[in-house]
């Protein structure tokens, strides 16, 4: 991560110290109860733990968002503090399934769970991840129903992406349809909780739910061009996968949009059969000299601009807060 991108990290999270460090004590006491089995796993599971961007939507909206401000009562914070938590428990457990359907040795620089207990433990673990958020979000008046809901468009997007795999044609829109669902939609529903404990009227919680599914997208689209161009080693997970594994991302689409007839004929029909890991390189090379990852950014600017129209009209303290989230989605690449 670039020192710019730590340096807004550091910035967002300055109001919501005390609820992060609450989401921490949570998880870590509330996994310690179980088998020591499953208390090894989350452990090694936790060694995962990113930049918590998902449970902060929801702390910083729940925190800024209200007509109060930053003054929260107990009850507030401790129903913020449990649905930061789920956000994170789902976006975990689709972390371990992710790394087995795309066979990835690393997350964040950590060996992935399947790779050292297994396939088996793997998938256990994660669905007993899915099933223990889903539990605290029964805790907390109206989330249950919500959380359920995004989790079923998580896994709808996972499967529609695995339906398209080495579908070299795969248009923009289709694209954008999956990345929605299996990314966006947790960023969505991370502020409109937020909003929702906040006491925001129905107008403005869908107007967050808006400014996090836009910036869900942005997230994503610049994920898959740190496939073709990130360090693996700042990045933290392994890299240069998604052509090996059929998928098909904006970055490519629009290499393939670029090209001449012949071209283009030639590319789809080796992308149609195995390639050697040198054709690979050759593919991701094209993509980054032929202006395909610019265009790519370009379009994930496009989406954190669309982010920051919804947040018109909210006090100035959360448009700064969540101004800094969009900086961040970029900067981290860059």
């Amino acid at each position: 991560m670039s020192t710019e991108a730590s340096t807004t990290l550091t910035t967002l999270y300055a109001s919501i110290q005390d609820e992060l460090a609450g989401l921490e004590t949570f998880l870590e006491k509330e996994f310690a109860k179980e088998e020591p089995f499953i208390v090894d796993l989350f452990r090694h599971v936790h060694r995962y733990r990113g930049k918590r961007m998902r449970p902060a939507l929801v702390l910083l909206v729940g925190r800024l968002a209200g007509p109060d401000g930053s003054a929260m009562g107990a009850d507030r914070v401790s129903d913020l503090v449990k649905m930061a938590a789920v956000v994170e428990l789902i976006h975990t457990a689709t972390l371990v399934h992710d790394d087995i359907l795309d066979s990835a040795g690393l997350r964040r620089n950590v060996e992935t769970l399947h790779r050292r207990w297994g396939e088996r433990v793997a998938v256990l673990m994660g669905d007993f991840i899915y099933s223990r958020a889903f539990s605290y979000s029964t805790e907390v008046d109206g989330m249950a129903q919500i959380m359920s809901h995004a989790t079923n468009l998580i896994c709808e997007g996972e499967l529609v992406q695995i339906r398209y795999r080495f579908h070299s044609d795969l248009r923009e829109a289709v694209y954008l349809d999956i990345i929605r669902k299996k990314t966006a939609v947790l960023y969505a529903v991370a502020c409109e909780v937020g909003a929702r404990l906040a006491g925001l009227g129905k107008e403005e919680c869908r107007r967050l739910h808006d400014f996090g599914l836009h910036l869900g997208m942005a997230f994503q689209i610049v994920d898959d061009c740190m496939d073709y161009a990130g360090d693996e080693t700042v990045v933290g997970k392994s890299l240069g996968s998604d052509l090996h594994q059929g998928k098909v991302t904006l970055p490519l689409i629009y290499l393939l949009r670029g090209q001449n007839d012949a071209d283009r004929q030639s590319l789809l029909e080796t992308l149609a059969q195995p390639m050697s890991s040198s054709v690979e390189n050759d593919i991701a090379e094209a993509i980054r000299s032929c202006g395909a990852l610019k265009q790519s950014f370009d379009r994930a600017d496009e989406f954190l601009s669309s982010a920051q129209a919804s947040l018109e009209g909210f006090p100035l303290e959360l448009q700064e807060s969540l101004g800094l989230v969009s900086d961040y989605v970029l900067t981290r690449s860059r």
